[in-house]
């Protein structure tokens, strides 16, 4: 699937992420859409990592490393179906 849309609860929030999968000469990633506390728009990429887990890219906003794991899982969770 090249894009789906998964629901990550963060503390006693949940927030849905909107993953569309790319594909360049670079590889694969995923662009990643969702928002912040405030209801701003943030985006973010995901990158398959060396250890076969999807990793944020570089630049990404902190509170996202909190997460990293779900988001990982949602992209193996999804690909597998």
């Amino acid at each position: 699937m090249d894009r789906f849309t998964k629901k990550i609860t963060i503390g006693n929030e949940s927030k849905s992420f909107e993953f569309q999968r790319m594909e360049n000469v670079n590889g694969v990633k995923f662009f990643i859409t969702s928002q912040d506390e405030k209801k701003k728009p943030i985006s973010f990429s995901l990158k398959l990592g060396i250890d076969n887990k999807w990793k944020l890219m570089p630049g990404s906003l902190r509170w996202l490393y909190e997460i990293e794991s779900q988001l990982s899982d949602a992209i193996v969770d999804t690909r597998l179906n």
